[in-house]
């Protein structure tokens, strides 16, 4: 068949969701892969596959901009509620617009998983991607059309793009109260993790129509190389000789990285789970610690996780 250039289509493309533009580094590569099931005979064996589910993962590997911090950091996650849906009754839309007008857009989206960050300055802020999950779309059934996507083709605009907003910085930290850590700095940076527990809501014969908070919520984790404490006072911060049975909030507080040109990433009763000694020419002798989140409860409300700014 003869082929026409007009056919070669290509370019890249931005992201509008939840009011926010978004920006990536790498090019954007949405998969469209619904779940298939076997059908077996005894006879046969495996004869077909029937439909049973269908949801779009996309994973954005964003352009390091410190914006749009509420949309990248809902409160649904960083202060969640175990048990709560969060799709809501309003579908709330992404949209792919690629510079030549090519656009899709998925009817019904929501962040599952936040993205890493990397805070300083020898590697990219946004450490992993984020992930937004896209599902059927509030009140209709899986075979309608666009139920879960649509294609079609828009006048190219782009209107918030600045470097304004980049963030390469030194950051420090400090965590509340702990001897030797009042004031530290990361040699290598800090690396912020997050560990959100994000259930499935399905029906049969419609597959997974919502997601909700599970019972696990969300816990955030911090790495990095203090320069401050000494190896005694990381030792007593851990409280490595308590008791077995001791809880670890018993050692937790408020540990806040800041960055020197602006920005705050404070997660709340974060307690230290791992630390290490290090005995060579190159490492220092306090090596890597980490950190990860527990939760507060006062009069039935459990404390926010963490808080980006």
């Amino acid at each position: 068949m003869p082929i026409t250039r007009s056919q070669l289509g290509r370019g890249p493309a931005y992201v509008t969701f939840g009011g926010a533009e978004l920006f990536t580094r790498d090019d954007l590569v949405p998969r469209h892969s619904p779940v298939w099931e076997p059908v077996n005979c005894s006879l046969h064996g495996q004869i077909d596959k029937f439909k049973k589910d269908f949801t779009v993962k996309l994973g954005l590997n964003l352009f390091g901009l410190w914006s749009n911090l509420s949309v990248l950091f809902p409160s649904y996650l960083m202060n969640p509620a175990v048990g709560t849906a969060i799709f809501g009754a309003t579908d709330n839309a992404l949209v792919i617009l690629a510079r030549d007008g090519s656009r899709i857009t998925y009817a019904n989206a929501q962040i599952t998983k936040l993205a890493e960050l990397y805070l300083g300055v020898d590697s990219e802020l946004f450490a992993a991607s984020v992930e937004i999950t896209a599902l059927l779309k509030n009140n209709a059934n899986p075979e309608d059309a666009g139920a879960y996507f649509t294609r079609d083709t828009s006048a190219y605009t782009e209107t918030t793009f600045s470097t304004s907003a980049f963030k390469k910085t030194r950051w420090s930290g400090a965590w509340t109260g702990i001897t030797g850590f009042t004031s530290f700095a990361p040699q290598k940076g800090a690396r912020v993790s997050w560990n959100c527990d994000v259930k499935p809501d399905m029906v049969d014969g419609y597959g997974t129509v919502g997601m909700y908070i599970g019972p696990a919520g969300m816990i955030a984790g911090l790495k990095c190389v203090p320069i401050g404490p000494t190896m005694a006072q990381v030792d007593t911060a851990q409280a490595a000789g308590v008791a077995h049975g001791a809880l670890l909030s018993a050692a937790a507080a408020t540990l806040t990285l800041t960055g020197s040109s602006g920005g705050s990433v404070a997660l709340t009763g974060a307690a230290l789970t791992e630390t290490g000694t290090a005995f060579g020419i190159e490492p220092l002798r306090v090596g890597e610690v980490a950190w990860e989140t527990t939760r507060s409860i006062t009069t039935g409300t459990a404390a926010a996780v963490a808080a980006v700014s």
